[in-house]
Parts: structure tokens; C-alpha cells; sequence
């Protein structure tokens, strides 16, 4: 399998995910490794949405209300921003590893779709969401 160049969001933790997901030869980059900690922490959702689409990622996070709010989502819409979400947020390391890699081939396979889009991630799969945007 192919795998898809994949920008964690800050949320997503920095080990237990990331470890997981290497384990699997998963290519995965946390938002730290990339802009550096200190910025990570600081950035927006529109700028770090804008800079890891212009980047080539394929963008994870645990905020399934990313498609809803008018700045994410017009952030989204004007990148062209590919973007996977877990659908609860309250899930685990683990548990979200697990999801993944369930779903692996279908995650991956979305590196290739036409964009804008949030995809949410779930046990019973993935789901197009409406993009709030335009509004």
C-alpha cells in the first residue's frame, strides 16, 4: 500500500499515535516535527491547515467540528485541503491506531481524491462531511 504523506494535529498527542502509526509504515509528521514545538503550539487551525495543504499533506485531527466553523472550513475550501477527522473525541492513542489501521486503505486512498473535503473517521468507517464554506 501506498502510503500517504500525513500531518497529525497537535491534538493527536506526539508519541503513542505517531509510534503506532511508524510501526505500520505509516509516513506520519506531527505538527512539532514539522513547524517546530514552539510554533506548533501557537499556530491557528486556518494556518496550520494552509501550510500543511501547501506542504502535500494529507491533514489528521481529533476535532470533528473542523468542517463546521466558517474560518477552518473556508481554510479548507481555499487550500484545497484533504482532511481526515476522528469522529469522537474522546478517544485514545490506541484506539485511534486502531481505527486507522482498519481503515488503512481507504485513509490512504484519499491522498488521491479531488479536493476540498473532511472526511470523519470512525469504527464503522469513513464519511463525507458537509464543508460549512462557501457560507
Amino acid at each position: 500500500m501506498q502510503s500517504a504523506r500525513m500531518l497529525l494535529d497537535r491534538s493527536l498527542g506526539q508519541r503513542k499515535l505517531v509510534s503506532r502509526l511508524r510501526a505500520a509504515d505509516w509516513d506520519v509528521t506531527t505538527l512539532a516535527e514539522h513547524f517546530g514545538d514552539a510554533r506548533a503550539q501557537k499556530m491557528a487551525d486556518q494556518e496550520w491547515i494552509s501550510a500543511g495543504t501547501g506542504a502535500g499533506f494529507l491533514l489528521l485531527t481529533k476535532d470533528h467540528m473542523i468542517a463546521s466553523r466558517p474560518l477552518e472550513a473556508m481554510a479548507i475550501h481555499v487550500n484545497d485541503a484533504r482532511v481526515i477527522a476522528f469522529a469522537r473525541g474522546d478517544l485514545t492513542a490506541e484506539a485511534m491506531g486502531d481505527v486507522c489501521l482498519q481503515h488503512a486503505v481507504r485513509i490512504h486512498r484519499l491522498a488521491t481524491v479531488r479536493p476540498p473535503f473532511v472526511f470523519s473517521l470512525s469504527v464503522s468507517g469513513l464519511r463525507r462531511k458537509r464543508l460549512n464554506w462557501p457560507a
